[in-house]
């Protein structure tokens, strides 16, 4: 038996432009822990200077519960509220940014523009992250694309999204909901990808149908050094491995929908 070949990212290879793509969120997502406090007051009039068309939404806490022990035989719980940033939206409402203690998440919300766009945008709020928290190393990066196709009544999923046979053995039907999670390490590269598919079933007090939503993200699996160059090389391979895990996924009928 003749040896699998060698995988390798091709950064030259072009995928299809989508007209209307079913994208509703894109995240950029940087774990880097801050060298420097982050006191919410400081970090707060900083932002305001800085990014004026994001006006900043709401502090961010975590709610910690530990158990104390009984009191007259009642046990008692404490609750710890600890801040964990700060969540800003810029006044257009196409992006949501997180500045937290350990990095940053940038959001691009639909409808989704283009990729030069929103990494230009995304890596201005890591460099001020950069600035202001001083990390020395990048313990995780991230690029997920979460995608909703809304189905339409008696439209199977197969109809956009190559999803093999799961049909139910000796009746010969096709399952009303599903969820689906694929783990991949990539050969040769420090990545993994997740690739996730449900069914969204439709809400009875909403307007919206059922949807297809699949879910691809891929994330690095080793430190990564702070210069701009490494940056810019390990987010171009992850976006081709987001796009070559879409574009081989999705069918001729979902490309002509969406609008090559």
């Amino acid at each position: 038996m003749s040896p699998l070949p060698r995988f390798s990212i091709d950064l030259n290879e072009e995928f299809p432009r989508l007209k209307s793509a079913p994208s509703i969120e894109a995240v950029i997502h940087w774990q880097a822990d801050a060298s420097k406090q982050l006191a919410p007051d400081t970090l707060k009039k900083e932002l305001t200077q800085r990014l004026p068309e994001y006006p900043i939404c709401q502090n961010q806490q975590d709610i910690q519960i530990t158990h104390s022990g009984k009191v007259d035989g009642i046990s008692e719980l404490i609750h710890r509220a600890q801040w964990s940033g700060l969540r800003l939206q810029d006044t257009e409402q196409s992006y949501v940014a997180q500045f937290m203690p350990a990095g940053v998440i940038f959001s691009r919300l639909k409808p989704y523009d283009t990729w030069e766009t929103f990494k230009q945008e995304a890596i201005r709020f890591w460099d001020i992250f950069l600035e202001l928290a001083e990390p020395t190393v990048i313990k995780r990066l991230g690029i997920r694309y979460i995608n909703r196709i809304p189905l339409e009544n008696d439209v199977s999923p197969s109809t956009y999204l190559k999803l093999g046979s799961h049909n139910l053995p000796g009746i010969n039907i096709s399952p009303a909901s599903f969820f689906y999670k694929d783990t991949y390490q990539i050969p040769n590269y420090p990545y993994i990808v997740h690739w996730t598919r449900t069914i969204q079933p439709q809400q009875q007090s909403l307007t919206d149908r059922k949807a297809l939503i699949f879910d691809i993200d891929v994330f690095t699996t080793e430190l990564l050094q702070l210069d701009q160059g490494t940056l810019n090389q390990r987010l171009s391979e992850m976006r081709w491995l987001k796009n070559k895990v879409f574009f081989s996924c999705i069918t001729d009928t979902a490309l002509d929908r969406f609008g090559v």
